[in-house]
């Protein structure tokens, strides 16, 4: 039909406005709403490349609009949810350092869209890990997990936590892709073992899970570039 072939642009305009939605449960103080319209965000965000590739309609408009959308949802929205973080304690000027996370978010998709090499693995924290970070976090806070209470209610641990992550957006490393070659475990292997545990985290936790899920992740690919020296998962 000829309508599925603007299925792929649908899920990408859901995802953006997701990313609208996000900002705008941000503005009206609600951080737990803000990152549950990341997650949804990147549900579309998956189902816009998933139904391209399975409908062979990819196009550049598409790259270039997924990219926007990605910049929104999963850029603007957790600077601006880290920016309500640390303006709730007052510090007006140091707040804005959250902005990094919109910059970096920038040049780590504009990289993406030039750079061939990235097909079946990353260079850089993927941008949707790097929101789901955040929106862990979040969820961690709005739980009162103690566990993790270091990190949120720590001013010097929070700018800690963003410029790290600003960091890794751009850094020379390689990060595990979800993209499946084959059917086959082999191959696989690191890709379903990191599904697993992410699995396992939000199984026991819920949502909290989210953030020691998505730090599994980030430690395991770090990992791989020391054993092999950053090649492709």
């Amino acid at each position: 039909m000829q309508i599925l072939k603007y299925m792929p642009n649908t899920f990408t305009a859901l995802n953006l406005t997701s990313g609208c939605l996000g900002l705008l449960s941000i503005y009206e103080g609600d951080l737990f709403l803000g990152a549950m319209f990341i997650l949804i965000g990147a549900v579309f965000d998956f189902l816009d490349g998933f139904t391209a590739r399975i409908l062979e309609t990819t196009s550049e408009i598409g790259k270039q609009l997924d990219s926007l959308a990605d910049l929104a949802t999963f850029g603007m929205v957790l600077a601006f949810m880290m920016y309500y973080v640390l303006e709730e304690q007052g510090l007006h000027y140091i707040s804005l350092v959250s902005l990094l996370l919109v910059v970096s978010s920038a040049f780590r998709l504009a990289r993406f869209n030039i750079d061939e090499s990235q097909k079946m693995y990353f260079k850089g924290l993927p941008t949707p890990a790097n929101a789901f970070l955040v929106a862990g976090i979040i969820f961690a806070r709005e739980a009162d997990w103690k566990i993790f209470s270091f990190i949120y209610d720590s001013i010097p641990s929070l700018i800690i936590f963003i410029i790290v992550l600003s960091f890794l957006l751009n850094a020379p490393f390689s990060f595990l892709s979800f993209k499946i070659k084959t059917f086959s475990f082999r191959g696989n292997e690191y890709i379903l073992m990191s599904v697993i545990v992410s699995l396992m985290c939000v199984f026991l936790f819920g949502l909290k899970g989210i953030f020691p899920a998505t730090v599994f992740y980030m430690f395991f690919s770090l990992l791989r570039n020391l054993f092999m020296k950053g090649t492709s998962p």
